[in-house]
């Protein structure tokens, strides 16, 4: 079980959120395995990219106000140190809401690209940085990250459609 103190939205990791009115009658349990399937299946065919789907429920909220809700951690096969994407699905009074949540770190040449980039281009720690860096594999793996949100992003807004 994941557990986060903050509501999935207040997370500081969290990369997108959308809420979707008259969803009375859905079980979010089962639109999750619907949506880990369908993300597993689109990402395989095509973008090549083989990712795995682990379900588990994620709690948030303090003692007395814990909140239990379906969640699905997706994670790169084939790229063990890339970090893993959590999606939770939170269903209150027919509104369902589906939060994407960046789970673990991104590899250690993207945090020294990001550390460069944050430093700036002038400063002598960021070039250095910059320079030790594989660009090419941070670029890769920056792509591998917009593909699985972008697939989640369009298979959840498919459901409102």
């Amino acid at each position: 079980m994941f557990k986060y103190k903050d509501p999935l939205p207040e997370n500081p990791f969290c990369k997108w959120t959308e809420r979707i009115s008259g969803a009375a009658g859905i079980d979010a349990e089962e639109l999750a395995r619907s949506l880990g399937a369908s993300v597993v299946e689109h990402m395989e065919t095509q973008c090549s990219i083989a990712v795995s789907a682990q379900y588990d429920d994620i709690q948030t909220g303090g003692l007395l106000s814990k909140k239990v809700q379906p969640g699905i951690l997706f994670k790169f096969t084939e790229r063990s140190n890339y970090c893993g994407f959590l999606v939770g699905l939170n269903k209150v009074a027919g509104i369902l809401e589906v939060a994407i949540v960046q789970h673990g770190s991104p590899s250690a040449g993207m945090q020294r690209l990001n550390v460069a980039e944050s430093k700036g281009a002038f400063s002598v720690g960021g070039a250095l940085r910059k320079a030790v860096t594989d660009t090419a594999a941070v670029e890769e793996e920056r792509m591998y990250y917009s593909a699985l949100n972008q697939t989640i992003q369009d298979i959840v807004e498919s459901w409102i459609e």
